[in-house]
């Protein structure tokens, strides 16, 4: 298990204890807290049996944006939890605030290793680049679906993000090609060639109009026969960000925003090609 499996697990079954305790106790609770009434221990409860039902559901199905906010509310908790101790805006007795100082600080130990692990998403192994693959089997030849992507000059019918494409100079390895999108435009350069195989653009990021948060962007798009009548596209996508705190802050939605991207990108070549 990684350090982000370890945290949700650890994370889920803290909060669904506690939640369960508060629950079945919360009388007891409320005394040691000095409080004479139990209704805000049995909501706080049933709110926490709900966050670790949605920790456990990350766990079997992971979607990066929703742990993000995971991460978030555990800091709420960790934030509203230090103003009680420092402001002690209830009557609540030492005892009470010792418990939760004492479950401020776990929750806070779960959100940092949440945070880490989720900045190490998509990483390739001891290197600070995050890799993006996207596969489709189409029903065409190799020639065939080579062909189609091969067309570079007019990757803006297939590609949503992309409005036009122009090449500059080249062909094949070395060539330059400009694309546009509203406002924004960017140069990419061919680094690699392989004919009916292969190709990578490496994206020329430090363009004023480039719109994306990246320090480094390189695509590659491959072709592989699968059956007689059958060809795999692969596309492989190795970025890195131009801070480090993006891995964290904004990595979540920028997966989602490629997955949305890439799978319009593949749909569009499937029915082009699967409807010759």
């Amino acid at each position: 298990m990684n350090i982000l499996q370890i945290a949700l697990i650890g994370n889920g079954i803290f909060s669904m204890s506690t939640g369960f305790f508060l629950l079945f106790f919360r009388n007891r609770i409320a005394r040691w807290f000095g409080q004479e009434k139990s209704l805000v221990f049995l909501i706080i409860g049933l709110g926490l049996l709900y966050f670790s039902f949605s920790i456990f559901m990350q766990l079997k199905n992971l979607k990066l944006d929703e742990l993000f906010y995971i991460i978030i509310q555990d800091f709420v908790w960790v934030i509203a939890s230090t103003l009680i101790l420092f402001i002690k805006p209830f009557n609540i007795s030492p005892i009470g605030h010792k418990i939760i100082g004492i479950v401020a600080f776990v929750v806070c130990v779960f959100g940092v290793g949440q945070s880490i692990g989720l900045a190490q998403t998509d990483s390739i192994k001891n290197q600070n680049i995050k890799q993006l693959t996207f596969e489709r089997i189409i029903n065409t030849s190799k020639q065939n679906t080579w062909k189609a992507i091969s067309d570079v000059s007019n990757y803006h019918k297939v590609a949503p993000n992309i409005d036009s494409v122009e090449i500059i100079s080249g062909h094949g390895k070395g060539m330059v090609r400009s694309c546009s999108h509203k406002t924004d435009s960017w140069t990419e350069v061919a680094t690699l060639w392989e004919e009916g195989e292969q190709y990578s653009f490496q994206v020329n990021t430090d363009a004023e109009d480039y719109p994306y948060p990246l320090k480094y962007l390189k695509g590659n798009w491959k072709v592989k026969e699968y059956s007689n009548s059958k060809t795999k596209i692969t596309m492989t996508f190795n970025f890195t960000y131009k801070k480090k705190i993006y891995n964290l802050l904004i990595h979540p939605f920028m997966k989602k925003k490629f997955n949305k991207i890439c799978e319009e990108l593949l749909d569009n070549w499937q029915k082009e090609l699967e409807n010759k």
